[in-house]
């Protein structure tokens, strides 16, 4: 007798029918039947590559947030911004939004009397970043304020916030090697006055224990440049003020000025150069009173000791320069 055999999905009394699962993607292209697909993340679609065909659109991207690179090392965080070693935790704390719905007022309420530790802090950064970049500085004095600000903030809290700022980012400039007036950091400062800058700069330096050689000591040569450019000193003008100054922050030189600022010292040097050089003659002492914050009294004591140096400080190229301005 022959055995017969069952047809698979047949009718018979025993056998069942195979159904297809939902939702499964096969692992073969339905046209052509490679197995090769390319995965275009940008559009999260799976891709034949021998006929086209997308396999699998809408796909979600479950790969690490960053970039991979085979020679990178080290542990990575998938989410979050940079810490801020400067900030209580980090600064990665998390606030969570309640929104003024019936019956939520008191939670809010309870939300908002939440004190943040790191509140003034946060409010003394962003003031220092705007004022640094009023006055053009550099990230690295930047965060020098920031680092002040943050160590010296304890003793400072009876001062404005913007006080203690202003204190902080004349710090940093001395330290960094790019000093700026307190007349200049007042005038990008809100609601304060010179001497409480002054009165917070010298709490700072006390508390802190900033000795003074690690705040480079301010010469006239600092300010020159750009006190030129502010005032529009002609070329050659600018050149022999640079020269002047740079001799006049000589050490040998300082027994001169005893009891000048290096303020009043550029301001008297501009303030000759004005009166040497033909094409600067236009620019009157008050006008360079209130582009280097030295007073009218001081550009004039610090101009009569020029005058009387003036044959070691002139170099001898002036004499060629001169020639030329009176043909």
């Amino acid at each position: 007798m022959l055995a017969t055999s069952r047809v698979p999905g047949g009718g018979g009394g025993g056998g069942s029918k195979k159904r297809k699962s939902k939702n499964v993607v096969p692992d073969t292209c339905r046209d052509c039947g490679a197995d090769t697909f390319v995965d275009d993340s940008a559009s999260g679609d799976l891709i034949c590559t021998n006929c086209g065909l997308v396999k699998e659109g809408n796909r979600v991207d479950e790969s690490a947030e960053w970039r991979s690179f085979e020679d990178d090392k080290g542990s990575k965080e998938r989410a979050g911004p940079a810490g801020n070693p400067l900030l209580e935790d980090g600064g990665i704390d998390t606030s969570v939004s309640i929104q003024l719905q019936p019956g939520m007022l008191h939670l809010a309420r309870a939300q908002g009397s939440l004190k943040d530790p790191n509140k003034r802090l946060k409010q003394g950064f962003q003031a220092i970043t705007e004022m640094c970049n009023n006055l053009r500085l550099a990230n690295t004095v930047k965060d020098r304020a920031c680092e002040i600000f943050s160590k010296a903030e304890k003793h400072l809290k009876e001062r404005k916030l913007h006080e203690a700022c202003a204190a902080c980012i004349y710090v940093a400039c001395r330290i960094e090697k790019c000093p700026r007036t307190f007349k200049e950091i007042t005038a990008v400062s809100k609601d304060t006055h010179m001497v409480i800058i002054m009165r917070c700069f010298k709490v700072i330096v006390n508390k802190l224990g900033i000795r003074h050689n690690e705040m480079e000591t301010v010469k006239p040569s600092d300010y020159i440049d750009r006190f030129s450019k502010s005032l529009e000193i002609s070329q050659a003008g600018t050149r022999l003020a640079k020269h002047m100054a740079k001799i006049a922050s000589d050490k040998g030189h300082s027994k001169l000025w005893d009891g000048k600022s290096p303020i009043s010292i550029a301001g008297g040097i501009l303030m000759y150069v004005t009166q040497i050089s033909k094409d600067d003659t236009f620019i009157h002492i008050n006008t360079i009173s209130s582009h280097t914050g030295a007073s009218t009294s001081a550009i004039r004591s610090a101009l009569t000791t020029i005058q009387q140096e003036a044959k070691s400080l002139i170099p001898d190229w002036w004499d060629t320069i001169t020639v030329k301005q009176e043909a």
